[in-house]
């Protein structure tokens, strides 16, 4: 439980006196912050997204998917792949507890010539408590998450702090950064590297629990009153348990996006 109390007292380090200086109508920064894309209203969209084939890979995989990005009042949200509900929401709206939901993607062990011969790692579900607390200054989100499909039995806790940085109406921008616990099951399923699958280049492997940081950008460039183009890129630096792992490649994990949508 260490890692929850770092990962609080990184949290109230970032609002500082915040909450002395919140109003009870929020801002039109303060709801962009909210939001992964930065829109002003639900959105629907098509993006292209790039990421790493298999844990720590450096080749890429291109795929188009579909981005729905809708709030239901004060009941609940879907954002990309992730979705959630509020069983607690403040007078002023600024803090909202809750449960999420949120797909987590393994890989094929033929993806990369490291993976080669090894297990494939399956679909999973995390799924567990929710807190956002909006500020003047941004959006803090915290999720802990247990996995209930049972693939890794593991846990993950996310800390996020989102920023605007361009509030305009044509062309909005925010700032995100953030830190990602893993237990050692959640870890261990997905970078470990079991006795049976070990080779003469590759070690048996048992990843322990860790901590990852990330930095990026998302942004929203609006064509008229309804259609937009949103994009982002987002840097993960792995933790040691996964760096250290046979099948790491590199240190971090890039995320690419862009995409075309229309405000709902």
């Amino acid at each position: 439980m260490n890692i929850i109390k770092r990962l609080l007292i990184f949290a109230l380090a970032l609002q500082g006196s915040a909450f002395g200086s919140l109003a009870i109508a929020q801002s039109a920064a303060e709801q962009q912050a909210q939001q992964p894309i930065p829109a002003s209203r639900n959105f629907l969209g098509l993006g292209i997204g790039a990421f790493p084939k298999t844990p720590g890979s450096s080749d890429l995989r291109v795929m188009a998917l579909p981005v729905l990005q809708y709030t239901f009042g004060d009941v609940g949200y879907v954002t990309g792949l992730k979705a959630g509900v509020w069983g607690f929401t403040s007078e002023d709206k600024s803090l909202r507890i809750g449960l999420y939901a949120e797909p987590r993607f393994g890989y094929n062990g033929a993806d990369n010539p490291l993976t080669a011969g090894m297990a494939d790692r399956s679909f999973a579900i995390d799924l567990g408590p929710s807190v956002r607390w909006t500020t003047p200054v941004g959006v803090l989100n915290f999720d802990y998450g247990f996995d209930v499909s049972g693939r890794s039995d593991g846990q993950v806790a996310q800390l996020q702090f989102i920023r605007p940085l361009v509030s305009d109406v044509g062309f909005r921008l925010n700032g995100v950064v953030g830190a990602t616990w893993q237990n050692a099951a959640m870890n261990n399923y997905y970078w470990g590297v079991r006795a049976s699958e070990a080779t003469a280049t590759r070690a048996a492997y048992t990843a322990g629990a860790g901590v990852g940081l990330s930095v990026g950008l998302s942004g929203l460039y609006a064509f008229g009153p309804t259609s937009a183009l949103f994009y982002g890129a987002t840097i993960n630096r792995l933790s040691n348990a996964q760096s250290n792992s046979p099948i790491a490649e590199r240190g971090f994990a890039p995320l690419i996006y862009l995409g075309y949508g229309w405000r709902m």
